[in-house]
């Protein structure tokens, strides 16, 4: 295990990291939407990345199946449509869990590992004496 110090300076350098990577991804995120059809291709559904329905269209050939059927078609392409969506999500954030949670165990070990709670007290305190050394709060 290394100095408590450097394993906090590299994980502050990781989520630097990860902030400047994921800059805009809320912005992002508001934009990606996911569309798709039923098997039949009578009823398109649009989602956001929520998963929230946002557009639907069924053709007046799909009217023929009854109000169940509608349901049931209605129901394809929704699910379809969240599918799509979350595979675009999951595109714009692959890594951002693995890239963080590497730099947390780094720091303060496996869960149980004990001797962790002296390694966080450790860089509270430098970190306290550190924060003794600045000038008044910041503006």
């Amino acid at each position: 295990m290394s100095d408590p110090m450097s394993a906090f300076d590299a994980l502050a350098g990781r989520i630097a990291d990860i902030e400047s990577r994921f800059a805009g991804l809320r912005d992002n995120l508001a934009e990606l939407s996911g569309t798709a059809t039923d098997e039949s291709g009578l009823v398109s559904a649009t989602v956001d990345a929520t998963g929230a329905l946002t557009g639907l269209t069924i053709a007046p050939a799909a009217l023929r199946t009854g109000t169940e059927g509608v349901a049931e078609l209605v129901l394809d392409a929704y699910r379809r449509a969240r599918a799509t969506a979350t595979e675009h999500v999951d595109e714009h954030t692959d890594g951002l869990e693995a890239a963080l949670g590497t730099g947390l165990t780094d720091l303060f070990g496996k869960p149980g590992d004990f001797s962790a709670l002296g390694r966080l007290e450790e860089t509270v305190a430098r970190i306290g004496r550190l924060d003794d050394r600045l000038p008044g709060s910041p503006a």
